[in-house]
């Protein structure tokens, strides 16, 4: 990141005049193709493997100046929760002996839930660092949370962090510096509170209930 920096300073102001105007068309073009294709594709995709941010961050630069950025939130949520239900269809239902595979192949185990731990399941997984998003989703399907607790909690958790995202986007392609920095301000603020809450959570959790296989772990150990 320190060499990309100095590379990008020695660049002429030519080249970020020409790169500006290439976003601009690409935005223009993606804004062209109608608000229903892309928030389609941010239900979708993310769903079989996809990375949220990049819509999260286009969403309220693309589609803000136009529908207005209380309605870009609203269908970015609506995206994450058919986003969450697709994920959990296909490792429960439909795609559970491919995912069980990928997921061994991956190194990861299929938790099993204690009794009236479901929400705090979800909530742990969901605020598991580095585990990617479908994969976190597949693995509750898996696990066979119950879909509303699984949904409700999941849907809370990753629409709060999407939203930031959206208002730091939009804010960012509308130069308002401040409420760009507010929204990175947010993001840290989320991250620091779930650290805390994540050790709270687990010096509540007694280790005896929990079988032997129940825990999920990946390649660098412990998750």
């Amino acid at each position: 990141m320190i060499a990309a920096g100095v590379v990008a300073l020695m660049l002429p102001p030519s080249f970020w005049s020409w790169a500006k105007d290439g976003v601009m068309v690409g935005m223009e073009w993606l804004r062209g193709l109608g608000a229903g294709w892309f928030f389609a594709a941010f239900a979708i995709l993310p769903a079989i493997g996809a990375p949220v941010s990049p819509f999260a961050i286009g969403a309220g630069s693309l589609f803000g100046p136009t529908m207005g950025l209380p309605m870009v939130l609203l269908l970015a949520g609506l995206a994450m929760a058919a986003s969450m239900t697709i994920s959990y269809g296909l490792a429960r239902y439909i795609l559970r002996p491919w995912v069980e595979r990928l997921l061994a192949y991956l190194g990861y185990k299929v938790p099993q839930v204690p009794p009236g731990k479901a929400a705090l399941f979800v909530f742990l997984v969901r605020m598991t660092p580095g585990a990617p998003y479908v994969f976190q989703s597949f693995l509750l399907g898996l696990a066979e949370v119950p879909f509303r607790i699984y949904l409700a909690v999941s849907w809370l958790v990753a629409t709060t962090n999407v939203s930031l995202m959206i208002v730091f986007g939009d804010a960012i392609m509308q130069g308002r510096g401040m409420v760009a920095m507010a929204a990175v301000v947010g993001v840290v603020v989320l991250v620091l509170g779930v650290r805390f809450a994540r050790k709270r959570l687990a010096a509540r959790v007694e280790p005896a209930p929990l079988p032997p296989g129940a825990a999920l772990e990946g390649r660098t150990g412990d998750a």
